[in-house]
């Protein structure tokens, strides 16, 4: 036996087969009652639950803490018949007048009363707390962290290391605050954990501010050897165990900014989760058992080291058993704020009052109820509004009501309920609030037009301020929303600041003011017109500014781009020259005296094409000429970024690597993590072996060999994007827009060194299967964010790279990747096809039809295809090509029903192409729609319904049911959009 294991022993010995303690030196005693009945926890009166952890919570409403020592040093629990029980204190907040107390307690019956006595008040006695003896082994527990000051497990079995988590309120005395990227490590050798399939238990409160994130995990990272527990959108629980029998998924919502309960239990074959007490979800499958290996490794906050969790946790426990559904609902009621199982001290006498007897209160105020409840083992204040009634207070002796904002006079019911040992007594305190403080009235100033460059602002005019600080409420916030219109918008005090319009049409710009009462919405539309173009925005280069070895340089408007040569001479010279060789043909020479200090500035113009060319730098003294510099393979020519998620990653589309090479397409450091790791020019490759140096993926690298080889033109492609990220992982940190730990910050930063912010023609985005399901940012499904997230990311390239012109967007596979929950997919495929509604310059091009096909990768050829139908785009918009057919995917423009509302009429924006095997690809109001024949006449197709039809919306193709060989196209060859709950109009008149 071990020396922990023995002091264990000793420690169990001591207290589970003590006799009475002798408490003579203990002033003062109290009583409290452990409740399993209907009016405490409500336990089932079969249940029994042996040394259970039972949280004892002590406040000064009713524990005297000045007649203890300042640490609880003298405080001692004993059973009812003076047998001591083990005891840890996790918290003594004196002055705050609160504690935490966890009591191992040998036995707890359902539906029974149970008395614990405490004693305190002995200045000779010695601290007693230990939580070794009632967190261990014997009872099952592994690992258990109160997250209360220093983090540490209580079982004393576990190392753990914080990265920089905070001290932040919790559920049972201080917890921990987890700000992103920091979290706790549990270490890489914990040789105690369950292995194999063995049973166990793993549990945390915490309360999330955002979702997507780890809470907990254990384990290694290989097949079934994991438990980790996330929090995932739309806001629920799972389990990921690595594709295990012990995976689960929670059903239950789990809201943000609150604080839950999560417990998974394991058996072999059987994996429970249980939420705030109750069982959400089990799972009893035949998938394969863990297959835990030791050592195990263990993470709060996240897992291997890299932490998502952003919120507070607090009581994170593993367990080698696997708890059962009463000892998890005892420990909820036990340990909520609001907690049921224990009550507090029990006062002497029996009188059973409140005063007042009534209360009224002004809006925004506080009134404070006394009670006597003398004999009372436990204590209810619950609020009555209308049809709401929420428990607001347990154990108290007092309770001070917060009126809160109203909107007129309203009234509610303050009850009071006391549990005796003979029954439970009640009392109704009448409660009527006076309204008093005024909402804000207020008006938006704003322009009544707009032409989208200039800087304008709208300014929220708040009429009644003085009205609203007499009352104590002049302090108002505002939130804005400014659309449908694509904008670049900053908030100022009381005002919207709209820097630029990516189209026109009307905005509509709306301020919600609040005071802490009810929020008040006001709108005003400006109508905005952009100018038919835009002139080029000049990039002011630094004042160290030099060419470097193999450098791509975008041309601007006029066709050329500029090299510049800037510096300070380390020696003094009469002149500083510059010569421009065009294919090794001098073709021009730029000269100019150096300032006084030795500064200098040159600068060259580079035509664009086909053209190597190299410069010589040099200086002139005494009628002499030296070069100090030469540097060549430059090239000019039109920049790209392409940026997105693994489909814009493209280097999954098979084994080998491609032999084509050229000179002609150029890119700037890696698509790595690190991208200071590589920073210099190179040939652009389809994929790399090499840290993806100089890689920019198979459609980026076919896209740019056609242009080339089209135009005649250099091409530089800039890669951006990285595999199995949603949309709001790419938005810009404003704070810091070159972050390395963002992609947005990456990516930035390449740009900006390849000195190529200016010289960036148009932004290409696939993007959207990780936001096709429930983990959108807030807590929902990735479609309810994604348009504004784009429109924000849009905004920040539009920033960074001011003449960029047009954007172009793939429109995703259908459930890609096998993402999305309950058609979420069709609803996030709806949001890509509607997003040029919000831009002037934004073009979709659709990945259905892709042969081969994907389905989340494709092959080379797939990819091929990408560059194929996105080039006629941009070959549109910059080179002048002209095309005698469409070449756009069909989009669907109006749903119109016929008089007889026996059909559908579906206007697109070219001609389509009918197919008898279409008809039920077509869904009316979600259900698959009984489509008789589909004629198209043009740009037109007129469904023709088996009979009338009421619905109100139509959708083509559903992510769950469909078929290469079933789509809808354009005369053009081109799959057409899918669309989804598009509203059918009336018939028209």
């Amino acid at each position: 036996m071990t020396a922990s294991a023995l002091s264990v022993a000793v420690l169990l010995t001591s207290f589970a087969g003590a006799a009475p303690a002798d408490y003579a030196g203990w002033r003062h005693s109290g009583t409290v009652v452990v409740l399993t009945t209907p009016d405490g926890a409500n336990l089932d009166a079969a249940a029994v639950v042996t040394d259970f952890p039972l949280l004892v919570r002590l406040h000064r409403d009713f524990f005297p803490f000045a007649e203890a020592k300042p640490n609880g040093d003298d405080l001692r629990v004993a059973a009812a018949d003076g047998t001591p029980l083990a005891f840890e204190i996790e918290d003594w907040d004196a002055a705050r007048g609160e504690a935490a107390v966890w009591v191992r307690v040998p036995q707890i019956k359902g539906n029974a009363r149970q008395q614990l006595k405490l004693y305190w008040g002995n200045a000779d006695a010695r601290g007693a707390s230990d939580p070794k003896a009632v967190f261990n082994a014997s009872n099952g527990y592994l690992g258990v962290w109160h997250m209360a000051g220093p983090v540490r497990d209580a079982v004393g079995a576990v190392a753990s290391k914080d990265t920089g988590t905070a001290p932040a309120p919790g559920v049972v005395g201080p917890a921990r605050h987890f700000p992103g990227r920091k979290g706790v490590l549990g270490g890489d050798k914990i040789a105690d954990f369950p292995v194999g399939s063995g049973p166990h238990s793993t549990e945390a409160w915490f309360r999330a501010e955002v979702p997507n994130s780890v809470v907990v995990g254990w384990g290694n990272e290989h097949a079934q050897g994991k438990v980790v527990v996330q929090y995932r959108s739309p806001p629920h629980v799972q389990t990921d165990c690595y594709f295990s029998d012990a995976n689960v998924a929670g059903k239950k919502a789990v809201p943000l900014g609150e604080w839950v309960q999560v417990v998974h239990t394991y058996e072999k074959g059987n994996a429970r989760l249980y939420v705030n007490g109750v069982l959400d979800t089990a799972a009893t499958t035949k998938a394969a058992p863990l297959a835990l290996k030791s050592p195990a490794r263990l993470w709060l906050g996240g897992w291997y080291d890299n932490y998502t969790f952003v919120g507070d946790l607090d009581e994170v426990r593993v367990s080698k058993v696997a708890r059962t559904a009463e000892w998890v609902r005892l420990q909820y009621e036990n340990q909520k704020p609001f907690q049921t199982l224990v009550g507090p001290l029990v006062r002497p006498g029996r009188e059973f009052a409140v005063t007042p007897a009534a209360v009224t209160v002004a809006e925004g105020g506080t009134a404070t109820v006394r009670a006597e409840a003398g004999g009372a083992e436990k204590l209810y204040w619950v609020l009555r509004r209308g049809d709401r009634e929420q428990v607001v207070a347990t154990d108290r002796f007092a309770f001070t009501l917060d009126a809160g904002r109203v909107v007129g006079d309203q009234t509610a019911t303050l009850l009071l309920k006391a549990v005796y040992p003979d029954g439970v007594k009640t009392k109704d305190i009448p409660v009527t609030i006076r309204e008093g403080i005024p909402e804000p009235v207020f008006t938006l100033r704003a322009p009544a037009t707009w032409d989208g460059r200039a800087t304008v602002e709208v300014v929220a005019e708040v009429t009644n301020l003085d009205a609203m600080r007499a009352a104590g409420a002049g302090e108002v916030s505002l939130t804005w929303t400014a659309g449908d219109i694509a904008v670049i918008k900053e908030v100022g005090p009381g005002k919207l600041i709209l820097r630029r319009a990516q189209n026109s049409g009307p905005l509509t710009v709306t301020a919600t003011a609040s005071n802490g009462g009810a929020p008040v919405a006001c709108s005003a539309t400006i109508a905005v017109r952009e100018p038919a173009s835009d002139p080029w925005v000049r990039r002011l280069p630094a004042k160290d500014e030099q060419p470097e070895e193999n450098q791509f340089y975008a041309r601007d408007d006029s066709g050329e781009g500029t090299l510049h040569y800037n510096g300070r001479l380390d020696a003094p010279a009469d002149a500083v020259f510059l010569k421009l060789y065009a294919d090794d043909r001098l073709v021009k020479t730029e000269a100019a005296a150096p300032a006084a200090d030795g500064s200098f500035a040159l600068s060259t113009r580079l035509k664009a094409g086909l053209v190597k060319y190299r410069v010589e730098f040099g200086t002139t003294a005494g009628g002499r000429d030296t070069v100090r510099r030469a540097v060549g393979n430059l090239v000019c020519g039109d920049a790209y970024v392409i940026t997105g998620q693994s489909n814009a990653v493209a280097t999954d589309f098979g084994k080998d690597d491609p032999a084509f090479r050229s000179d002609w397409i150029r890119t700037y450091g890696t698509m790595s993590g690190n991208p200071k790791a590589v920073a210099a020019w190179g040939t652009a490759v389809h994929r790399s072996r090499d840290g993806e140096k100089f890689q920019v993926g198979y459609w980026g690298m076919e896209f740019a060999r056609r242009l080339v080889e089209e135009h005649k033109l250099p091409v530089c492609v800039l890669n951006g994007a990285v595999g199995g990220t949603r949309i709001d992982q790419h938005q810009r940190n404003a704070a810091a827009p070159e972050d390395p730990a963002t992609i947005y910050g990456r990516l930035l930063w390449r740009v900006r060194q390849a000195k190529l912010t200016h010289g960036v023609r148009a932004v290409l985005w696939h993007q959207g299967e990780n936001d096709q399901g429930a983990d959108g940012p807030t807590g929902g499904y990735g479609y309810e964010t994604y348009r504004q997230l784009f429109i924000d990311l849009a905004a920040a390239w539009k920033q960074d790279f001011p003449n960029v012109r047009h954007y172009y967007v793939f429109q995703i596979w259908p459930l890609s990747c096998a993402m999305g929950v309950n058609g979420s997919d069709n609803k996030l495929r709806e949001v890509q096809r509607t997003l040029p509604t919000a831009f002037s310059n934004l073009s979709v091009m659709s990945t259905l039809g892709i042969e081969p096909p994907g389905g989340c990768h494709f092959p080379a050829a797939g990819y091929a295809e990408f560059a194929r139908l996105i080039t006629p785009l941009v070959e549109r918009d910059f080179y002048g090509k002209k095309s005698v057919v469409p070449i756009t995917p069909p989009n669907l423009l109006r749903a119109t029903y016929t008089a007889a509302r026996d059909a559908v009429v579906l206007e697109f924006d070219q001609p389509v192409r009918w197919d008898a095997a279409l008809a039920g690809e077509f869904y009316l109001d979600g259900e698959r729609a009984k489509v008789a024949s589909g004629p198209a006449s043009g740009n037109r197709l007129t469904l023709t319904l088996a009979g009338p039809s009421a619905a109100r919306r139509i959708t083509y193709l559903d992510g769950r049911a469909w078929s290469q060989a079933r789509l809808l196209r354009g005369d053009n060859g081109l799959a057409a959009l899918t669309f989804c709950d598009v509203p059918v109009l009336a018939p028209r008149p």
